[in-house]
């Protein structure tokens, strides 16, 4: 072997030609809500790993929705190669519109449990967040402990409830559905809304402080991490307000539905059907669901799918609690439904 050949033999082996190989990549073009800052830790950690660059697309997504239709439906190149996805019914839809491609990954396989993937659908989750019970127990003699009790009508003119378009809302209603049936869904929507102490409406923030603060509000829903936020803000008034806040997590004793766990949604990537980088898309998906990633998921304000790779800083401060494990593809199944149901109910 002459010196020439063995020093690139050498340099293969150390990986030293690899990275320049791999920086002239393409960059790996991503979107999805929220996403508006190229240097999160998410996207520089895969660009180091893999030296290839990643790229946020901004369009408004009406028009990145109009794009994917017609990248599933003509074949045309879409516009991203990776989309994140949050919420189980909101996923299902795109889904059903055929804007993703199904992902082969024994290691996706392996460390995203299974309730929380769709590998087929080609999506999987790297994060989740529960919908969970709060209360203001000075206002209250008896607290609800379980979704199904916040139907009683020891909570009349108590309840407060946010928006029923809301996909979260929305999640929540198709749990019920799956668990209860319709009928039983039925009966107990109806029930919240003889319980509504005012008009559905607000997002959870301001759900969580008519609550805290004086007047007729004392139960609402809302998702774990608005908490979270009141009980770090630099606001004092805040952080006053979120003490006077009790959460519960539903459902975490007996048996059968009553000890299911607490409601859970999820958000994560997919790879978009047509996509060119489809190689990339992978090593990107795989990215996120890596220990690095992911101790960065347990560290802030949402859970992680993969198991024990860190202390979660949400159990920290909210303790450990049961999660329903129904797969968010069952739940997107019935989400149609729970959106009919919702507007016979009146809850918008």
């Amino acid at each position: 072997m002459s010196s020439i050949s063995r020093t690139l033999w050498l340099l293969l082996l150390s990986g030293s030609l690899a990275a320049p190989v791999a920086q002239a990549m393409e960059p790996l073009r991503v979107a999805g809500p929220r996403l508006d800052d190229p240097q999160a830790p998410i996207f520089t950690s895969f660009t180091e790993a893999t030296g290839i660059a990643v790229a946020l697309v901004t369009l408004p997504m009406d028009e990145l929705a109009a794009a994917l239709a017609e990248s599933a439906q003509h074949g045309v190149e879409p516009p991203v190669d990776v989309l994140m996805v949050v919420d189980s019914g909101t996923i299902q839809g795109q889904v059903a519109e055929g804007w993703f491609q199904p992902v082969e990954s024994t290691r996706l396989a392996e460390r995203v449990p299974e309730g929380l993937r769709d590998l087929a659908a080609g999506w999987i989750g790297y994060a989740t967040r529960a919908r969970v019970i709060y209360v203001n127990p000075d206002k209250l003699a008896w607290v609800p402990q379980s979704y199904e009790a916040l139907a009683d009508k020891r909570l009349a003119g108590r309840l407060c409830l946010g928006n029923g378009r809301s996909p979260y809302n929305a999640s929540l209603v198709s749990s019920m559905l799956a668990h209860h049936g319709e009928a039983g869904a039925e009966v107990w929507g109806e029930a919240l809304m003889a319980n509504l102490a005012q008009p559905t409406g607000g997002r959870d923030g301001e759900l969580l402080r008519a609550v805290a603060e004086p007047g007729e509000c004392a139960v609402t829903l809302a998702n774990h991490y608005y908490y979270l936020r009141m009980l770090a803000s630099d606001d004092a008034e805040e952080r006053a307000l979120a003490e006077q806040l009790e959460l519960i997590w539903p459902n975490q004793q007996g048996e059968g539905l009553e000890g299911r766990g607490a409601y859970r949604n999820v958000a994560g990537f997919a790879m978009v059907r047509g996509t060119p980088h489809a190689e990339a898309a992978l090593r990107f998906l795989e990215h996120t669901a890596g220990d690095e990633v992911q101790r960065d998921v347990a560290e802030g304000i949402f859970y992680p799918v993969v198991e024990g790779v860190s202390d979660v800083e949400a159990e920290r401060q909210l303790g450990e609690a049961r999660m329903d494990a129904i797969a968010m593809p069952e739940l997107g199944r019935h989400y149609p439904a729970a959106v009919a149901l919702l507007e016979r109910l009146g809850w918008q």
